[in-house]
């Protein structure tokens, strides 16, 4: 008997913690350092890109070789390790192909917002075949097959338990888009998410989103 006690205090003394489809997720940060020292290369491309930083983020690379800086936006790649800028920038910041750098995030992602809410509601709406093909905001193109979603604020590549509260269907999506900007909704889902949860006949229904990850 005075064992069950024990267990029951200290289990209601424990500090609590948030988890959301069985993923403790903290404090729901979007992947966002402050300042950071990586290796920089160079890429045959117009844009920076890294795999350690929040898409779309801007920010400030000073070069440890030669003392000189640039201010640019970075996109999020998986098969990028640190940094990789312009090749155009090659002979303005280093004397090689590979330098070490002070990497400073002046905006975190997009619209500067680095935090999630664990869950929050309001109304779905679903876009398909007039956008299937365009180019999004994350910058990958808009495929209506795919589990994906807009949102006007949360960071890019946050993934959602999206459950429509008219017969309590679930799906798991990306938000790769920016939307929908029509009042009194809050989420536009690919078509394919949409079939999932029931909603296609529906248009637009109310629903239940919980943060799985915050950003990429």
């Amino acid at each position: 008997m005075w064992v069950v006690f024990l267990i029951a205090l200290v289990l209601s003394c424990a500090p609590k913690v948030k988890v959301v489809d069985q993923v403790q997720v903290g404090k729901l940060k979007a992947k966002c350092p402050k300042v950071v020292y990586m290796k920089v290369t160079y890429c045959p491309t117009r844009y920076a890109y890294s795999d350690r930083i929040q898409h779309m983020s801007l920010i400030k690379v000073v070069s440890l070789d030669t003392g000189r800086s640039i201010r640019i936006s970075v996109r999020t790649n998986r098969k990028v390790k640190g940094l990789c800028i312009p090749k155009r920038y090659r002979r303005f910041m280093s004397r090689g192909e590979v330098f070490t750098a002070k990497v400073r995030v002046l905006r975190c992602g997009e619209n500067g917002v680095s935090t999630c809410p664990v869950s929050f509601r309001g109304y779905a709406s679903w876009y398909g075949r007039d956008f299937h093909g365009r180019r999004t905001a994350s910058g990958v193109r808009f495929n209506m097959y795919d589990y994906v979603a807009a949102h006007r604020t949360l960071p890019l590549g946050t993934i959602l338990l999206v459950r429509n509260l008219k017969n309590g269907k679930t799906v798991r999506v990306k938000v790769v888009d920016r939307g929908p900007y029509v009042r009194g909704r809050h989420l536009d889902l690919s078509y394919a998410a949409a079939k999932r949860i029931g909603m296609i006949g529906d248009g637009v229904v109310p629903f239940e989103a919980k943060v799985i990850r915050c950003g990429f």
